[in-house]
């Protein structure tokens, strides 16, 4: 998660939650729901909300870390671009079908 969010929702009181799978959320008071702490990263860079991301469209973390929010290591992608992607970081656990 970049600094600055992680710094922002800290002083807020809040503090990201885990979702089962090695990501984390974090609370939007604009959407008043917890929204996944990479396309809040994305979003912000990009200076629009996250629910102005498109639904068909994904976050990608290239190296394959979902942890590792720095915005140099997510990429937009469509859903079909994301399962070649995750397939070239690692072939034998992810099987599109």
């Amino acid at each position: 998660m970049s600094k600055e969010i992680l710094k922002g929702v800290l002083e807020k009181g809040q503090s990201p939650i885990g979702d089962g799978h090695d990501s984390e959320r974090i609370w939007d008071p604009e959407r008043q729901d917890y929204v996944m702490a990479y396309r809040k990263v994305f979003a912000d860079k990009l200076g629009i909300s996250p629910n102005q991301i498109p639904e068909d469209m994904l976050v990608h973390h290239i190296d394959g870390d979902r942890m590792n929010n720095d915005i140099d290591n997510l990429a937009l992608c469509t859903k079909k671009a994301h399962q070649k992607m995750e397939l070239l970081n690692d072939p034998h656990t992810y099987d599109p079908r």
